[in-house]
């Protein structure tokens, strides 16, 4: 398997949007909650479990400590979302996005049928049911059921236009390269050889 050159065809990284909602989701969300509680039980004056007999050392230990796990883990799932890769030789195109991977032989691509879509128009490929993946607003990686009930590999980021892949098999892809319409070019020229035989089995 050998990677592309071409940077167009490499998948679209996470937006700005999606590194919010982490951020929000995995840092800002727990320590508010936290802080929240925490006044809460120091306005209310019940019982609390106070480290060295002090309010103010407890609280600061609390979130302290719930900071440094929630930028741990903050910093851990920044890192796989960025780990998006793309590879393609004469015979298979092999997708990595964040946790997951899928590899599909060039000849099992419904080539003649994949597009360049956008999901605003083709409601149908929108991913709808997670079985094993990663999503959160402009991000999915992974598997999904799509719309259409077809299960399918996504690897998307925040941008308008896709690229749906039907195959042969049991899951199509729907993925968002820079430009996906290069790399719909670079998949028919690479399995031309193979197109003629694919549309005679479809």
């Amino acid at each position: 398997m050998t990677t592309d050159p071409d940077p167009r065809l490499q998948l679209a990284p996470p937006g700005a949007r999606t590194g919010f909602w982490l951020f929000t989701l995995t840092f800002v969300l727990p320590l508010a909650v936290t802080a929240f509680a925490l006044a809460v039980a120091a306005v209310r004056g019940g019982p609390m479990k106070l480290i060295g007999g002090s309010l103010p050392l407890t609280v600061a230990l609390s979130l302290g400590g719930l900071a440094l796990m929630c930028g741990a883990l903050w910093w851990v799932l920044s890192r796989f979302m960025h780990r998006q890769g793309l590879s393609l030789s004469t015979d298979s195109l092999e997708v990595r996005s964040s946790f997951y991977r899928c590899r599909v032989p060039l000849s099992e691509l419904k080539l003649d049928q994949a597009r360049v879509v956008d999901l605003d128009e083709h409601t149908e490929l929108r991913p709808t049911l997670k079985t094993n993946g990663f999503g959160m607003p402009g991000f999915h990686s992974g598997w999904f059921m799509l719309r259409n009930r077809r299960r399918g590999f996504v690897a998307t980021a925040d941008g308008r236009r896709k690229l749906w892949l039907p195959t042969h098999g049991k899951h199509d892809l729907l993925l968002e390269p820079k430009d996906p319409a290069a790399l719909l070019a670079r998949l028919r020229e690479l399995a031309t050889p193979d197109l003629a035989t694919a549309r005679g089995r479809g």
